[in-house]
């Protein structure tokens, strides 16, 4: 073990040496989207947008900005003989030829972007479909953004012939939870380099969405993921109301945690606080689908309330409710799909400016009038019954 994890940090400091080399000699990488090693383009989805307005958060503001995700005409790559790199999956023609098709990469600087080193190869002979991208550690980016591109893929990839998943290097363990849901076997997932690895035949599709911040894909395939993931575990709501930690963060804590807790058991009397890194993924499926009211600080566990139903769904959020609040932005994407599920989803905020990836607060005053509000209107809507137990 302490040989692989030499290796693996030698291979990411020399990539990362080459990068910063490379930038500063005015090496400067080529931005290809036409090259002799794209053999075919197979259209996946065309132009199209679709608009979003949370009614349940526009009843408790009075007002709710309509959102635009924009889904651009979009194609499975089928390549030879190129080079996937880094933990984000930047794909090569050749050392300095960028494969730029994909709009996850616009903003990224060069000097962050590893180059291939072909002497430090992983080479791999299967074909595969390379599922790596942007945040490739992300739970909520790997659900909402990337599962999305395989599964848009399938019917395609079924009549090229069979392909293996080429996944996030140090992510395989459970990225192959998610994939055996949709049918994908353990022996089918394939570990891509920190550094380089070598295909020599690909399948490659860009992210589905044109959007930095809003990601989310079309409806269709969260429709076939719910399906795939709740079908293949079916439970009745017998669940209590759970309050979703976030004290097992490396940054951005609640700060006072243990008070919003004890404010939100005053409304929801039987709620129990949960980490979802301690369960096993079968069971964060089963706590969403059993529970009828979920609180907790905007992360990515939020992810989940894909597989809910006709539940109570509150993120509190840092700042303001504006839609240049980050936070917001990517809220909007749990909000969405917890949407498909009929779930009420409503955001709550701080309104107390705050520094990006550092801990935080929820003022408890603010907190108990903003329950009190939305405890009013369930009231006024007569389902405070639904979940209040």
């Amino acid at each position: 073990m302490a040989t692989t994890d030499t290796k693996t940090k030698l291979t990411k400091v020399l990539h990362d040496a080459k990068a910063t080399i490379c930038t500063k000699a005015g090496h400067h990488l080529k931005k290809i989207k036409k090259h002799s090693k794209i053999l075919d383009k197979i259209l996946i989805q065309d132009n199209s947008i679709t608009y979003y307005t949370n009614e349940f958060e526009k009843n408790y503001y009075g007002h709710c900005t309509q959102i635009k995700f924009f889904h651009p005409k979009t194609c499975l790559y089928v390549l030879k003989d190129v080079w996937v790199v880094g933990s984000e999956g930047r794909l090569f023609f050749e050392p300095e030829q960028l494969f730029s098709v994909c709009s996850s990469l616009k903003g990224v600087e060069e000097r962050k972007i590893r180059r291939p080193i072909k002497s430090l190869a992983q080479v791999i002979e299967d074909p595969v479909f390379i599922l790596s991208s942007r945040a490739p550690g992300n739970r909520g980016h790997f659900l909402i953004e990337h599962l999305p591109r395989l599964v848009a893929s399938m019917d395609a990839i079924k009549r090229l012939g069979r392909c293996k998943i080429l996944v996030t290097p140090m992510h395989r363990k459970w990225q192959v939870g998610y994939l055996q849901k949709l049918g994908i076997p353990d022996s089918e997932v394939i570990e891509a380099s920190i550094g380089s690895t070598f295909c020599k035949r690909a399948f490659y599709v860009p992210t589905l969405c044109k959007g930095e911040i809003a990601t989310v894909s079309r409806e269709k395939y969260y429709q076939f993921l719910r399906k795939c993931f709740i079908d293949s575990q079916k439970s009745s709501r017998k669940g209590l109301p759970i309050f979703l930690s976030r004290k097992d963060a490396p940054d951005r804590k609640l700060g006072n945690e243990d008070a919003i807790f004890s404010i939100a058991r005053t409304f929801f009397p039987k709620m129990k606080r949960i980490v979802m890194s301690t369960l096993a993924l079968n069971e964060q499926i089963r706590l969403f689908q059993e529970a009828p009211v979920v609180i907790g600080p905007h992360s990515q566990p939020f992810r989940d309330i894909l597989f809910s139903s006709n539940s109570l769904v509150i993120q509190l959020i840092q700042g303001f409710r504006d839609t240049s609040n980050e936070y917001y932005q990517w809220a909007q994407n749990y909000n969405y799909v917890g949407g498909i599920g009929k779930n009420l989803c409503l955001p709550l905020f701080s309104e107390i400016e705050f520094n990006t990836n550092c801990d935080w607060v929820y003022p408890e005053d603010k907190f108990k009038k903003d329950m009190s509000q939305l405890i009013s209107l369930l009231d006024r809507q007569k389902i405070l019954s639904n979940y209040v137990l």
